[in-house]
């Protein structure tokens, strides 16, 4: 949340005879009634300002999420200090005479800092928007690093000044930033950029405070024609009042007057959008949350172009559908705002999508713990510990103090744990799987060669027992081993398979059965399965000597009898 001061507001009242022009550039709109040269001149400056912040950070085109609105007034009673929020913009007012308020600049510096990816320790971002403060335009010159008065030097502010202007130190501040950002901790950090620890850093700092010889250095300029590079653009009559009712209501002390202004500019535009926005959320901060409905909602009707406005009005609205319209209205005037799709995610029953739209949010606000940690908690309860550890160290980032940080870190401890039992319980599954799968290849296999079995059984032809003498009808070849013992395994080996059979001299033979059609099965249980048999049978087993060494084998089963 941006850290602005309150705004002191002196007689704001626009006529609207004045002819008012304004000037953009960058995150900047420039509006003024006195004449193009000081609206130029100030757009100047702020742009500048804007330079100075990302040479000092090593930052480049810094843009915030809303534009930052200047009124740049006639007189110097018309002005505020420092910045607030209105309706879609940080508003706020300056004498057209003399250089930016510090109060302004130091918003100014706040909004740039906190528009960066990552954030900041405290101490660094109090310490920088102190020193942009005291930023001066001489002529053609920007100059970092002009004291501020004695009572307002504080101990933050002498360590950015130290390490931003002194010769020992200048040019490597923006090495701490960019680690400070990604979420180094502050001690490799500070070595990485000084070579230094924090302590060393904090012990020169209270040195250099004491010391009070506090230099400046001048600061490389942006290439800025402010009369070829900053168009004027009138300033529509109407304009000019909205423009006075939104300065007034981002003072929280003047909503009465920001609400009779509002109301003034709808007696002569009834349907006047941003009137209609801004008495709907002048209600909203005075608790009249029905009429800040209503309001809202006429704001919608009439073509609001403000995310804002639509926003406000789906958090209000009961109607499930019409607030997700308005959502994705909000989201789409303002593509880079987080708000909106973090809304969406509270609404969205589907736990993919709602992810989804976390996902969004947490991209376009990096600096948001809120929403980190809303996703790191979604994606726990789907199960997805692994990218949930991965939003949680994010959420450590994103943390404002290091309570907030050591509380989300044990968090990210948890989550750690979590995710090692999930992959290794995926492990486990995905192993009792392929076992499954093997031991149904396995029976399959085996059911096979039974089947061969009992049929060739069953083709046989039976012959009749005889009483009278044997004659030997068979003159082919004749098995040539013979062992009897216990069968002990049936290794399934495709459409083959091997038996293991322990002999009664308690050696162990393995014979191939080849072709399960070619072999004799006689007596007992004729069908076995794969793997150790349970339990082992008495068997005896005729088979033509045949040594495999591939297989292991003795050789090739003709007969197998059990007894």
């Amino acid at each position: 949340m941006v850290r602005l001061p309150a705004l002191l507001l002196v007689s704001l009242a626009l006529s609207a005879a004045d002819r008012w022009v304004e000037f953009r550039s960058g995150p900047f709109e420039v509006l003024t009634d006195a004449g193009e040269r000081p609206g130029r001149q100030h757009l100047n400056e702020l742009e500048q300002f804007r330079n100075a912040v990302e040479q000092v950070l090593g930052k480049t085109e810094l843009s915030p999420l809303w534009p930052i609105r200047i009124l740049v007034r006639s007189s110097a009673k018309e002005t505020t200090q420092g910045l607030g929020f209105a309706r879609d913009a940080y508003v706020g007012a300056m004498a057209s005479q003399g250089p930016p308020p510090r109060s302004l600049l130091r918003a100014c510096a706040t909004i740039l800092i906190e528009s960066g990816q990552g954030r900041l320790p405290s101490d660094v971002e109090r310490g920088l928007e102190d020193l942009f403060s005291t930023l001066e335009f001489r002529g053609p010159q920007v100059i970092l690093g002009t004291p501020p008065p004695a009572s307002e030097r504080t101990r933050d502010w002498a360590k950015m000044h130290m390490l931003s202007v002194t010769a020992a130190y200048y040019g490597k501040l923006r090495t701490l930033v960019y680690n400070l950002e990604r979420g180094v901790e502050p001690d490799p950090a500070y070595r990485n950029a000084f070579n230094k620890s924090p302590a060393d850093i904090d012990k020169e700092t209270d040195a250099y405070l004491r010391a009070g010889d506090f230099s400046t250095t001048p600061l490389h300029r942006r290439p800025i024609d402010p009369e070829k590079d900053f168009l004027a653009k009138p300033v529509a009559a109407g304009r000019s009042a909205i423009l006075t009712a939104d300065l007034l209501l981002s003072v929280p002390a003047r909503l009465a007057e920001a609400s009779a202004a509002y109301q003034a500019i709808l007696k002569s535009s009834p349907l006047s959008p941003e009137a209609l926005e801004g008495l709907g959320l002048v209600a909203l901060r005075e608790k009249r949350t029905e009429e800040a409905r209503g309001l809202l909602a006429r704001a919608v009707e009439a073509s609001s172009t403000s995310a804002r406005a639509f926003l406000e009005y789906a958090r209000l609205e009961t109607d499930g559908d019409k607030a997700m319209a308005a959502l994705e209205k909000a989201a789409k005037l303002n593509p880079r705002w987080a708000q909106p799709h973090f809304e969406m995610a509270q609404r969205e029953p589907d736990a993919a999508k709602r992810i989804q739209l976390l996902v969004a949010a947490a991209k376009r606000e990096p600096r948001n713990v809120d929403y980190w940690r809303a996703l790191a908690e979604a994606q726990e309860s789907t199960g997805e510990f692994i990218d949930a550890a991965k939003s949680w160290a994010s959420a450590e980032l994103a943390a404002g103090s290091a309570g907030e940080r050591q509380s989300i870190r044990d968090i990210r401890r948890q989550a750690e744990v979590r995710r090692r039992e999930q992959e290794e319980a995926e492990r486990k599954r995905k192993a009792d799987e392929q076992q499954r799968e093997l031991e149904a290849l396995k029976q399959k296999s085996m059911a096979s060669i039974q089947a061969a079995l009992d049929k060739a059984n069953r083709e046989r032809p039976a012959v009749p027992p005889s009483s009278g003498k044997v004659e030997q009808w068979w003159n082919g070849p004749r098995p040539d081993g013979k062992i009897q013992g216990v069968l002990r395994q049936v290794d399934c080996l495709g459409k083959q398979a091997r038996l293991v059979i322990e002999g009664d001299n308690r050696k162990l033979t393995r014979l191939l059965v080849r072709d399960p059609a070619q072999i004799f099965i006689n007596g007992g249980e004729k069908s076995f399965v794969c793997g150790p048999q349970k339990p082992p049978r008495r068997v005896v087993a005729e088979y033509f000597a045949k040594p495999d060494a591939k297989l292991g084998t003795a050789g090739d089963v003709a007969v197998i009898e059990f007894p």
